[in-house]
Protein backbone atom coordinates (compact mmCIF):
# COMPACT_ATOMS: atom_id res chain seq x y z
CA UNK A 1 0.00 0.00 0.00
CA UNK A 2 3.12 2.37 0.29
CA UNK A 3 2.61 3.52 -3.62
CA UNK A 4 -0.89 4.72 -2.54
CA UNK A 5 -4.39 3.03 -2.90
CA UNK A 6 -7.61 3.24 -4.46
CA UNK A 7 -9.51 0.49 -3.46
CA UNK A 8 -9.02 -2.47 -1.06
CA UNK A 9 -11.04 -5.68 -1.39
CA UNK A 10 -10.74 -8.62 1.52
CA UNK A 11 -12.32 -11.88 1.32
CA UNK A 12 -11.05 -13.59 4.49
CA UNK A 13 -12.63 -16.64 6.62
CA UNK A 14 -12.57 -14.69 9.97
CA UNK A 15 -12.56 -11.27 10.59
CA UNK A 16 -11.23 -9.81 14.46
CA UNK A 17 -11.38 -5.77 15.42
CA UNK A 18 -8.20 -5.84 16.21
CA UNK A 19 -6.75 -7.48 12.93
CA UNK A 20 -9.17 -4.61 11.17
CA UNK A 21 -7.71 -2.12 12.95
CA UNK A 22 -4.15 -2.50 11.63
CA UNK A 23 -5.78 -2.77 8.43
CA UNK A 24 -7.74 0.33 8.42
CA UNK A 25 -3.85 1.42 9.64
CA UNK A 26 -2.59 0.83 6.76
CA UNK A 27 -5.24 2.15 4.59
CA UNK A 28 -4.78 5.15 6.19
CA UNK A 29 -1.38 5.84 5.78
CA UNK A 30 -1.41 5.16 2.35
CA UNK A 31 -5.00 6.76 0.98
CA UNK A 32 -4.79 10.55 -0.68
CA UNK A 33 -4.46 12.95 2.32
CA UNK A 34 -4.32 10.46 4.81
CA UNK A 35 -8.02 9.54 4.53
CA UNK A 36 -9.82 6.29 4.54
CA UNK A 37 -13.04 7.72 3.28
CA UNK A 38 -11.26 8.13 0.24
CA UNK A 39 -10.79 4.59 -0.51
CA UNK A 40 -13.32 2.04 -1.45
CA UNK A 41 -13.36 -0.80 0.28
CA UNK A 42 -15.25 -4.07 0.54
CA UNK A 43 -14.60 -6.99 3.53
CA UNK A 44 -16.21 -10.22 2.95
CA UNK A 45 -16.01 -12.88 5.80
CA UNK A 46 -17.36 -15.98 6.36
CA UNK A 47 -19.91 -16.29 9.57
CA UNK A 48 -18.97 -20.16 10.09
CA UNK A 49 -18.59 -21.75 13.71
CA UNK A 50 -19.48 -17.98 15.26
CA UNK A 51 -15.41 -17.48 14.64
CA UNK A 52 -15.78 -13.37 12.86
CA UNK A 53 -16.33 -10.88 15.56
CA UNK A 54 -19.93 -8.90 14.92
CA UNK A 55 -18.01 -6.14 16.17
CA UNK A 56 -15.59 -6.40 13.43
CA UNK A 57 -18.86 -6.52 10.84
CA UNK A 58 -20.10 -3.42 12.52
CA UNK A 59 -16.79 -1.46 12.06
CA UNK A 60 -16.57 -1.88 8.44
CA UNK A 61 -20.27 -1.69 7.82
CA UNK A 62 -20.80 1.63 9.25
CA UNK A 63 -17.52 3.41 7.90
CA UNK A 64 -17.64 5.56 4.48
CA UNK A 65 -17.09 4.21 1.04
CA UNK A 66 -17.10 0.35 2.67
CA UNK A 67 -19.33 -2.48 1.42
CA UNK A 68 -19.42 -5.81 3.47
CA UNK A 69 -20.58 -9.37 2.49
CA UNK A 70 -20.81 -12.61 4.63
CA UNK A 71 -20.64 -16.31 3.82
CA UNK A 72 -23.17 -18.57 5.64
CA UNK A 73 -26.22 -16.28 6.25
CA UNK A 74 -28.62 -19.57 5.03
CA UNK A 75 -27.52 -21.43 8.01
CA UNK A 76 -28.76 -18.63 10.39
CA UNK A 77 -32.32 -19.98 9.33
CA UNK A 78 -31.65 -23.19 11.19
CA UNK A 79 -30.40 -21.72 13.96
CA UNK A 80 -27.03 -23.41 13.48
CA UNK A 81 -23.63 -21.69 12.90
CA UNK A 82 -21.93 -24.95 11.58
CA UNK A 83 -21.95 -25.73 8.08
CA UNK A 84 -20.80 -28.99 6.15
CA UNK A 85 -18.25 -27.14 3.91
CA UNK A 86 -16.80 -24.23 5.14
CA UNK A 87 -16.13 -21.09 3.37
CA UNK A 88 -12.09 -20.45 3.95
CA UNK A 89 -10.27 -17.96 1.51
CA UNK A 90 -7.62 -15.60 2.31
CA UNK A 91 -7.45 -13.05 -0.78
CA UNK A 92 -6.21 -9.42 -0.32
CA UNK A 93 -6.38 -7.38 -3.65
CA UNK A 94 -5.21 -3.46 -3.37
CA UNK A 95 -6.07 -1.08 -6.27
CA UNK A 96 -4.35 1.76 -7.38
CA UNK A 97 -4.89 4.86 -9.13
CA UNK A 98 -2.98 4.19 -11.65
CA UNK A 99 -5.27 0.69 -12.55
CA UNK A 100 -2.84 -2.06 -11.34
CA UNK A 101 -3.46 -3.98 -8.34
CA UNK A 102 -1.20 -6.23 -6.48
CA UNK A 103 -2.64 -9.35 -4.66
CA UNK A 104 -1.88 -11.58 -1.27
CA UNK A 105 -3.43 -14.90 -1.34
CA UNK A 106 -2.05 -17.50 1.59
CA UNK A 107 -3.34 -18.99 5.03
CA UNK A 108 -4.00 -15.08 6.93
CA UNK A 109 -6.96 -14.26 8.01
CA UNK A 110 -7.77 -10.71 8.38
CA UNK A 111 -6.97 -11.34 12.70
CA UNK A 112 -4.83 -10.00 14.88
CA UNK A 113 -3.05 -13.18 15.30
CA UNK A 114 -2.77 -13.59 11.41
CA UNK A 115 -1.43 -10.42 10.65
CA UNK A 116 1.13 -10.90 13.81
CA UNK A 117 2.16 -14.24 15.66
CA UNK A 118 1.33 -16.88 13.57
CA UNK A 119 2.95 -18.86 11.14
CA UNK A 120 1.30 -18.19 8.05
CA UNK A 121 2.25 -18.48 4.24
CA UNK A 122 1.25 -16.63 1.17
CA UNK A 123 2.53 -15.50 -2.52
CA UNK A 124 2.70 -11.85 -3.05
CA UNK A 125 1.96 -10.17 -6.46
CA UNK A 126 3.12 -6.66 -6.40
CA UNK A 127 1.42 -6.07 -9.42
CA UNK A 128 -0.81 -7.20 -11.50
CA UNK A 129 -0.86 -5.14 -15.46
CA UNK A 130 -3.93 -7.22 -16.39
CA UNK A 131 -6.53 -7.25 -13.71
CA UNK A 132 -8.83 -9.20 -15.17
CA UNK A 133 -8.04 -12.25 -14.24
CA UNK A 134 -7.35 -11.14 -10.90
CA UNK A 135 -11.17 -9.85 -10.80
CA UNK A 136 -11.82 -13.19 -11.98
CA UNK A 137 -10.45 -15.00 -9.28
CA UNK A 138 -12.40 -12.46 -6.67
CA UNK A 139 -15.71 -12.84 -8.54
CA UNK A 140 -15.22 -16.81 -7.46
CA UNK A 141 -13.84 -16.74 -4.29
CA UNK A 142 -17.17 -14.62 -2.91
CA UNK A 143 -19.32 -16.18 -5.01
CA UNK A 144 -21.52 -17.41 -1.43
CA UNK A 145 -21.47 -14.30 -0.09
CA UNK A 146 -24.33 -12.20 1.13
CA UNK A 147 -24.73 -8.12 1.38
CA UNK A 148 -25.08 -8.19 5.01
CA UNK A 149 -28.49 -6.58 6.56
CA UNK A 150 -28.88 -5.76 9.63
CA UNK A 151 -31.46 -8.40 10.03
CA UNK A 152 -28.44 -10.99 9.43
CA UNK A 153 -25.95 -9.56 11.67
CA UNK A 154 -28.35 -9.26 14.36
CA UNK A 155 -29.24 -13.01 13.93
CA UNK A 156 -25.67 -13.52 14.07
CA UNK A 157 -24.86 -12.00 17.03
CA UNK A 158 -27.76 -14.12 19.16
CA UNK A 159 -26.40 -17.14 17.52
CA UNK A 160 -22.89 -16.15 18.84
CA UNK A 161 -23.87 -14.96 21.98
CA UNK A 162 -24.57 -18.72 22.68
CA UNK A 163 -21.71 -20.46 21.82
CA UNK A 164 -19.32 -21.45 24.52
CA UNK A 165 -16.46 -19.46 25.21
CA UNK A 166 -13.79 -22.37 25.10
CA UNK A 167 -15.53 -22.97 21.18
CA UNK A 168 -14.12 -20.06 20.31
CA UNK A 169 -10.60 -20.11 17.98
CA UNK A 170 -7.80 -19.17 19.65
CA UNK A 171 -6.73 -16.89 17.03
CA UNK A 172 -9.02 -14.44 18.05
CA UNK A 173 -7.74 -14.26 21.43
CA UNK A 174 -4.92 -11.11 22.13
CA UNK A 175 -1.45 -11.64 21.57
CA UNK A 176 -0.16 -12.98 24.89
CA UNK A 177 2.16 -9.80 26.49
CA UNK A 178 5.75 -10.75 25.82
CA UNK A 179 7.45 -12.49 28.34
CA UNK A 180 10.25 -9.89 28.77
CA UNK A 181 10.80 -9.60 32.51
CA UNK A 182 12.45 -6.79 34.22
CA UNK A 183 14.42 -4.09 32.03
CA UNK A 184 16.90 -4.49 34.68
CA UNK A 185 17.73 -8.16 33.18
CA UNK A 186 18.40 -6.39 30.16
CA UNK A 187 22.22 -5.31 29.15
CA UNK A 188 23.11 -2.68 26.73
CA UNK A 189 23.64 -3.12 22.43
CA UNK A 190 27.03 -1.54 23.00
CA UNK A 191 28.18 -3.82 26.22
CA UNK A 192 26.51 -6.87 23.82
CA UNK A 193 28.69 -5.97 20.83
CA UNK A 194 25.60 -5.58 18.80
CA UNK A 195 25.83 -3.90 15.03
CA UNK A 196 22.50 -2.36 14.85
CA UNK A 197 23.66 -1.51 11.06
CA UNK A 198 23.39 -5.60 10.39
CA UNK A 199 19.56 -5.54 11.09
CA UNK A 200 16.60 -4.39 8.76
CA UNK A 201 14.59 -3.21 11.92
CA UNK A 202 14.56 -1.45 15.21
CA UNK A 203 11.87 -0.33 17.65
CA UNK A 204 12.16 1.93 20.60
CA UNK A 205 10.18 1.82 23.65
CA UNK A 206 8.56 5.72 23.96
CA UNK A 207 7.37 6.70 27.43
CA UNK A 208 7.27 10.58 27.35
CA UNK A 209 9.49 12.28 24.74
CA UNK A 210 12.08 15.24 24.81
CA UNK A 211 11.32 18.60 23.25
CA UNK A 212 8.68 21.10 23.18
CA UNK A 213 6.42 19.45 20.24
CA UNK A 214 7.44 15.95 22.39
CA UNK A 215 9.05 14.55 19.32
CA UNK A 216 12.61 14.10 20.17
CA UNK A 217 12.86 10.28 20.71
CA UNK A 218 16.21 8.89 23.00
CA UNK A 219 17.72 6.19 21.70
CA UNK A 220 20.34 4.03 22.67
CA UNK A 221 23.82 4.59 22.60
CA UNK A 222 24.90 3.21 19.09
CA UNK A 223 21.71 3.00 17.65
CA UNK A 224 23.01 5.89 14.99
CA UNK A 225 24.01 2.66 13.26
CA UNK A 226 20.96 1.36 12.08
CA UNK A 227 20.69 5.03 10.13
CA UNK A 228 24.56 4.71 8.59
CA UNK A 229 27.25 6.74 9.55
CA UNK A 230 29.48 5.82 12.07
CA UNK A 231 30.09 8.19 14.86
CA UNK A 232 33.08 8.31 17.83
CA UNK A 233 32.89 11.72 19.55
CA UNK A 234 31.25 10.40 22.55
CA UNK A 235 33.58 12.64 24.67
CA UNK A 236 31.75 16.04 23.20
CA UNK A 237 29.29 17.53 26.07
CA UNK A 238 27.34 19.60 23.14
CA UNK A 239 24.91 18.97 20.58
CA UNK A 240 26.63 16.76 17.89
CA UNK A 241 24.87 16.15 14.65
CA UNK A 242 25.21 12.59 13.04
CA UNK A 243 22.95 11.84 10.34
CA UNK A 244 19.78 13.04 8.40
CA UNK A 245 17.63 9.90 7.33
CA UNK A 246 14.09 9.96 5.87
CA UNK A 247 11.22 8.51 7.61
CA UNK A 248 7.99 7.64 5.33
CA UNK A 249 4.51 5.94 6.42
CA UNK A 250 2.47 5.47 3.64
CA UNK A 251 1.96 8.09 1.40
CA UNK A 252 3.86 10.99 3.38
CA UNK A 253 7.63 11.71 3.92
CA UNK A 254 9.74 13.21 6.00
CA UNK A 255 13.36 14.10 4.58
CA UNK A 256 16.72 15.18 6.83
CA UNK A 257 15.03 13.83 10.21
CA UNK A 258 18.17 14.86 12.64
CA UNK A 259 20.22 12.13 14.49
CA UNK A 260 22.01 13.80 16.97
CA UNK A 261 24.74 13.33 20.13
CA UNK A 262 23.34 15.30 23.33
CA UNK A 263 26.66 15.21 25.30
CA UNK A 264 24.52 16.69 28.13
CA UNK A 265 22.61 13.73 29.39
CA UNK A 266 25.36 10.98 27.06
CA UNK A 267 22.54 10.21 24.74
CA UNK A 268 21.73 9.67 21.07
CA UNK A 269 18.51 11.06 19.95
CA UNK A 270 15.97 11.33 16.50
CA UNK A 271 13.38 13.94 16.00
CA UNK A 272 10.58 12.24 14.58
CA UNK A 273 8.06 14.41 12.52
CA UNK A 274 5.28 16.39 14.90
CA UNK A 275 1.57 15.63 14.40
CA UNK A 276 1.25 19.18 12.90
CA UNK A 277 3.70 17.29 10.19
CA UNK A 278 1.92 14.50 9.84
CA UNK A 279 3.15 12.65 12.09
CA UNK A 280 1.92 10.60 14.92
CA UNK A 281 1.32 10.75 18.85
CA UNK A 282 4.37 8.93 20.27
CA UNK A 283 4.22 8.55 24.53
CA UNK A 284 3.43 5.23 25.52
CA UNK A 285 3.80 3.47 22.18
CA UNK A 286 6.63 0.91 20.30
CA UNK A 287 8.19 2.83 17.42
CA UNK A 288 9.56 0.78 14.40
CA UNK A 289 12.07 2.23 11.98
CA UNK A 290 12.26 -0.33 9.20
CA UNK A 291 15.13 0.43 6.46
CA UNK A 292 13.87 0.32 3.08
CA UNK A 293 17.03 1.93 0.84
CA UNK A 294 19.97 3.65 1.94
CA UNK A 295 19.01 6.66 4.29
CA UNK A 296 15.28 5.71 4.21
CA UNK A 297 13.29 4.28 6.38
CA UNK A 298 9.98 3.43 7.18
CA UNK A 299 8.49 4.87 10.16
CA UNK A 300 5.26 2.87 12.04
CA UNK A 301 4.35 3.81 15.26
CA UNK A 302 1.88 1.24 17.85
CA UNK A 303 0.52 1.52 20.90
CA UNK A 304 2.87 -0.28 23.77
CA UNK A 305 0.22 -3.08 25.04
CA UNK A 306 -1.16 -3.47 21.07
CA UNK A 307 -1.14 -7.09 19.68
CA UNK A 308 1.40 -5.50 17.12
CA UNK A 309 3.76 -3.99 19.70
CA UNK A 310 3.54 -7.22 21.46
CA UNK A 311 5.24 -9.38 18.80
CA UNK A 312 7.46 -7.18 18.04
CA UNK A 313 8.86 -7.32 21.27
CA UNK A 314 8.19 -10.92 21.34
CA UNK A 315 10.14 -11.35 18.10
CA UNK A 316 12.73 -9.71 19.19
CA UNK A 317 13.54 -11.41 22.37
CA UNK A 318 12.90 -15.28 21.00
CA UNK A 319 16.14 -13.59 19.20
CA UNK A 320 17.94 -12.92 21.90
CA UNK A 321 17.78 -8.95 20.42
CA UNK A 322 16.17 -6.83 23.46
CA UNK A 323 18.10 -4.64 25.29
CA UNK A 324 17.88 -1.83 27.67
CA UNK A 325 17.69 1.84 26.28
CA UNK A 326 20.43 3.00 28.74
CA UNK A 327 22.24 2.58 32.57
CA UNK A 328 19.20 4.07 33.98
CA UNK A 329 16.63 3.70 31.79
CA UNK A 330 13.34 2.19 32.13
CA UNK A 331 12.59 1.56 28.35
CA UNK A 332 13.57 -1.25 25.89
CA UNK A 333 14.85 -1.12 22.62
CA UNK A 334 14.92 -4.26 20.45
CA UNK A 335 16.02 -5.33 16.80
CA UNK A 336 14.91 -7.99 13.78
CA UNK A 337 16.22 -9.19 10.44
Amino acid sequence: MRDGIASVRICCAYVSMSGSQMLLDGIARSAANGNPATVDKTIVASLDFGLTEPDALRFWRDMDNSRVLVAGAPYLEAGRLTTYAAFHPKLYILGRHNGTVGSLVGSANLTNRGLTVNTEAGWLEMEHHVPEPVNGAWNAAIGPAVDLTPEILDRYSALRQRLPREQRAEEMEPVPAPQIGQVGGYGLMTDAGIDPGVHQQMWVQAHRLSGGARTQLELPRGSHRFFGPAYQGYDYERVEHIAEPSLISGQRMWRNRPVTWHGDNRMERINLPSARMGGYAYENSLILFRRMEPNTFELRVYPWNSDAARSFVEASRLAGLVFRVGEMSPRLVGLLT
